[in-house]
């Protein structure tokens, strides 16, 4: 069966943003203010606000890093008008294929409300033909099985689904990119409520696609991927005994004792992973089922375990269809997240900058408890 990665991309290039885990910045340098922002909140987005407000004759590189700093940051929690100023000022000054998706997107929903969330649920998940987790949600009275996907940057529906779900479609579409690297033509919609047990998100923007742009074999196609703005929302969430269990908001359990942060990764959510040899960020990908290093990860590892990579055909599906590609395959990658000790098994190794890995749910798996605080940007980890 092909492997699966189902997180849009709506990156085609970035601009390069500070390194979450290396030693911070000087203060008060356009580089520290991004770095606080990767960790941070409002209040750091703030201060980038104040600082290219104060500082219109920066380099071009800085202001630019600083709007699309924010244009990513206000992708997850904020919209409107605030979104599209920040999007179009980093095209603007530095036009890159994800700042010019991300500016469509953000003029689509100019005028929606920001998505906002209430409640808790401690809900069963469902193993879905892919590997991954997934969850009912309710829209509109009707309750079908979402991909609960840390790794979306927006939610998404098919055609077909949104039909049924009576989603309000928006005017306007936008091109994105893939996990298999074709472009995808979306509409733009918006769910006034979705609710999962007693959690309730409430104006969640949508990408409405093909519906065989989902379709993920012979017989299974996704009708509904649940994205990362949906759980930032809610503020907390939870995996429990390996994943077959979901918290959301007020029920899932606050890190108790010593945590890590995590941070905005340019795909949506960043963790850190360790070996022997340091520490890297890594993006979160709940929606696909295994793990894969990318080429900053390299450093992570041994001469012996990076000369046992061999090279081999891998087909890799996503919401573009399917594309056969040769990679590199690492036998196992030992690593830890909060120092709880994690294996990866067949770990293909992408051409890709943006982080050292994309972590999928073959780590949530092994573990008791994985609890992610938004408010505080922190992660804990209880082994199984």
């Amino acid at each position: 069966m092909p492997t699966p990665l189902i997180a849009l991309l709506l990156a085609q290039t970035a601009l390069p943003q500070p390194d979450p885990y290396a030693p911070p910045p000087k203060a008060g340098s356009a580089e520290r203010l991004a770095y606080d922002a990767e960790r941070g909140g409002p209040g750091e987005d703030a201060a980038i606000e104040a600082w290219l407000a104060g500082h219109p004759d920066a380099s071009t590189t800085s202001r630019a890093m600083l709007f699309h700093r924010l244009c990513i940051d206000y992708g997850v929690r904020t919209g409107g008008e605030k979104r599209v100023a920040a999007c179009a000022q980093a095209n603007k000054l530095a036009p890159d294929g994800e700042d010019a998706s991300d500016e469509k997107i953000a003029e689509a929903f100019r005028a929606a409300p920001p998505i906002r969330a209430h409640g808790g649920a401690t809900v069963p998940t469902i193993a879905n033909p892919l590997g991954s987790k997934s969850a009912n949600v309710t829209v509109n009275g009707v309750t079908l099985p979402w991909f609960m996907d840390t790794g979306a940057e927006i939610s998404v529906v098919t055609e077909s689904t949104a039909a049924t779900l009576n989603v309000r479609v928006l005017p306007g579409s936008s091109d994105v990119g893939t996990s298999t690297s074709n472009r995808v033509t979306g509409k733009l919609g918006l769910i006034d409520k979705a609710t999962i047990g007693g959690a309730t998100v409430e104006k969640l923007p949508v990408l409405i696609l093909p519906d065989a742009m989902l379709k993920l074999g012979k017989d299974y196609t996704i009708p509904a991927i649940l994205g990362l703005p949906a759980f930032a929302a809610l503020g907390r969430v939870a995996w429990i005994d390996g994943g077959t269990k979901l918290a959301l908001g007020s029920d899932a359990p606050l890190p108790n004792g010593k945590t890590v942060r995590v941070y905005w990764h340019e795909d949506g959510l960043g963790i850190p992973i360790a070996t022997p040899l340091g520490t890297a960020g890594a993006q979160f990908d709940s929606g696909a089922d295994s793990t894969a290093l990318r080429r900053p990860g390299l450093g992570l590892l041994t001469k012996d375990q990076l000369a046992s990579a061999a090279e081999r055909n891998a087909t890799i599906g996503g919401a573009g269809g399917f594309v056969t590609t040769k990679v590199r395959l690492l036998p196992q990658f030992d690593y830890t997240v909060d120092n709880v000790p994690l294996r990866a098994l067949k770990v293909n190794i992408e051409e890709n900058d943006s982080s050292a890995a994309r972590v999928g749910s073959d780590m949530i798996a092994q573990l008791k408890l994985l609890t992610i605080d938004f408010a505080t940007m922190t992660l804990q980890a209880t082994p199984s």
